[in-house]
């Protein structure tokens, strides 16, 4: 990832930090109640969450499953107070994917991404996506917080011109592939005009995607053995 861009990131997560700052930790959390969810069902002991802000929803983890979390954002200012408030967190300050390699011997029953694909270099999609696979175990979950357009589409990025916004689907870097299904999806509305609400460029969803086993990606075909005969 460029340097411009890179430093872009930093500025706009810091950015967001402090205009958001009064609201952290304390409005509804539908990506937690997610993973409240998945945790009835299939215990979460491990939770990576990139875009991860202080990492108040890790600690709401932490507390909750009693489950080892780690994090990772790109705002300097989050990241140092996040180390002061939870000290039992691993928190690290980076840019995905490169970020990631801090957790090259690690994986994890959850993946978040928070509220960033949008602002996420396209050129780079690919890699997050493998990247985010790498972490996650089969049987887990990746659950995405992003806008949610019809189709995809860029648009000016006001706070920033280094940067691009992109809405569309932001769980299509996983879904393409077969060991991936979208088992949740909550789609909510911005705007605070109800007049507005009906817009799609006011919705955000939370997707909730389940990485599935080999077995339940590529089901045997009926009446076909289960391996190619040996040529004569």
């Amino acid at each position: 990832m460029r340097d411009e861009i890179r430093d872009a990131l930093a500025n706009d997560g810091d950015r967001y930090h402090a205009s958001n700052h009064d609201g952290i930790g304390t409005i509804a959390d539908p990506v937690f109640e997610a993973l409240e969810e998945i945790h009835r069902v299939t215990r979460i002991s491990a939770v990576l969450e990139i875009g991860c802000t202080t990492g108040f929803r890790l600690e709401k983890c932490r507390q909750q499953f009693q489950a080892n979390c780690a994090g990772l954002d790109v705002s300097p200012a989050a990241i140092t107070e996040g180390r002061s408030l939870y000290p039992e967190l691993r928190l690290e300050l980076g840019v995905a994917p490169r970020g990631l390699q801090a957790w090259d011997e690690h994986t994890f029953d959850a993946v978040v991404l928070g509220h960033f694909l949008h602002l996420f270099p396209r050129e780079h999609l690919f890699e997050i996506a493998a990247q985010v696979d790498r972490v996650l175990r089969p049987g887990g979950h990746i659950v995405v917080m992003d806008f949610l357009f019809p189709y995809e589409s860029q648009l000016d990025y006001h706070h920033h011109a280094e940067l691009g916004l992109y809405k569309g689907n932001p769980t299509r870097p996983w879904l393409w592939h077969p060991s991936y299904a979208l088992v949740g999806r909550r789609v909510y509305e911005l705007a605070g005009d109800p007049s507005e609400a009906q817009d799609p460029r006011s919705w955000q969803t939370v997707d909730v995607v389940r990485k599935l086993s080999i077995d339940e990606s590529y089901p045997a075909a009926n009446g076909l053995p289960s391996r190619h005969a040996k040529d004569d």
